[in-house]
């Protein structure tokens, strides 16, 4: 790595942040470049701008100030009722956006994207997960764009796709991610209605964040699934909330997510098979635990 110039998009995202973190470790400043949303004003950093990711004149900006020789796309929306709200902003950002950093970056850089297991319904999932040999099935905008994204950085030369479970840890400013919301509600004594019949693959930040960088820096090519070794309901999630911070156990309610008929469409069991990835890595990918 110590040639290479590195660009992160995302660098304020659950997944992103951690990664960003890692790469601040590795690399001089002079090597790293991150790209917050155009809200955010943290974290602070010469090599740090907002920008929007489908800004395509702001990123040929920094391609040729910053010239990068990688690109790791961790940008995006993924919020379900948001997006289900506004889906021609979640296609903005995460279809147009994907395309603009192909356009820009494609010819000069090696590029991975970040996408998720939201790209399958886990209607009828595989007894072992998903594999990268799955065809996609999304049911949400969020899934949808995030399927339409994949073939956009499907274009570049060189370039990685890695499709990600839940990722599970601190984010930046306390307020994304699962542990965030439900340990934020069930703390304050708020009630928490979670489905026992939506299954991802939960994976630790750190673990996540090691993996990433180990493709990144091998110059992985293809697709990839990375997610934690067992299937993990949003219900088990919050009953391990719950357990370790002793809150009210009234207030952790378990729900079907086929009774959800007002909310955005939901996912059944998209655990994903991540043996291809645990191979690349030479180790087994941790179980999450809390």
């Amino acid at each position: 790595m110590k040639s290479r110039r590195v660009l992160i998009t995302g660098i304020t995202s659950i997944h992103g942040w951690p990664i960003y973190r890692q790469l601040r470790e590795i690399l001089s400043p002079e090597q790293l470049y991150g790209i917050r949303p155009p809200s955010m004003s943290i974290p602070e950093g010469e090599n740090v701008t907002s920008l929007c990711v489908s800004d395509a004149e702001g990123l040929t900006r920094i391609r040729d100030e910053f010239q990068p020789t990688h690109v790791l796309h961790a940008g995006g929306v993924c919020d379900l009722d948001v997006c289900e709200a506004r889906p021609q902003y979640a296609y903005n950002i995460n279809v147009n956006g994907a395309k603009a950093i192909c356009s820009v970056f494609a010819r000069s850089s090696y590029i991975m994207y970040l996408s998720a297991d939201l790209v399958f319904s886990g209607n009828n999932s595989p007894e072992s997960g998903y594999s990268e040999n799955d065809t996609p099935d999304p049911v949400s905008v969020v899934g949808k764009t995030y399927a339409l994204a994949e073939r956009e950085i499907a274009r570049a030369p060189r370039h990685a796709i890695v499709r990600i479970g839940l990722p599970m840890g601190d984010s930046i400013q306390g307020k994304k991610g699962a542990i965030d919301f439900i340990k934020g509600r069930l703390s304050r004594g708020l009630p928490v209605s979670l489905f026992h019949d939506e299954y991802r693959s939960c994976i630790e930040c750190d673990d996540l964040a090691d993996a990433v960088i180990t493709f990144f820096s091998s110059e992985a090519a293809g697709l990839f699934h990375l997610g934690g070794p067992l299937p993990v309901s949003l219900y088990q999630i919050g009953e391990r909330i719950l357990e370790r911070g002793n809150y009210r156990p009234d207030i952790l309610r378990k729900l079907s997510r086929v009774d959800d008929v007002n909310g955005p469409p939901r996912v059944g069991n998209v655990h994903l098979n991540s043996s291809k990835a645990e191979h690349l890595l030479g180790r087994a990918l941790r179980a999450w635990e809390y």
